[in-house]
């Protein structure tokens, strides 16, 4: 099944976080060899993240804040 633009960029971060299924991903990585403004797009968001990672090892939040955010994550998981 072809893939466009606007689910390539949709689907991105499932697929640089490899949660897509090989059959859900073949369809986005043929459409992003072929786009040139999505691998853009997922060039940058990729960068994005690897950077995330490093400054997150750096680093660590505060303990309040490391609460609020687990306490929300938990609220959005369970709706």
């Amino acid at each position: 099944m072809a893939c466009d633009c606007a689910e390539a960029i949709d689907r991105l971060w499932e697929y640089i976080d490899g949660e897509l299924t090989e059959s859900d991903g073949a369809p986005l990585a043929e459409h992003l060899a072929d786009c040139r403004h999505c691998f853009l797009i997922f060039s940058l968001d990729r960068a994005f993240l690897a950077r995330l990672s490093r400054a997150g090892r750096a680093c660590t939040a505060p303990a309040p804040l490391l609460l609020r955010v687990r306490a929300r994550l938990e609220s959005a998981r369970l709706h």
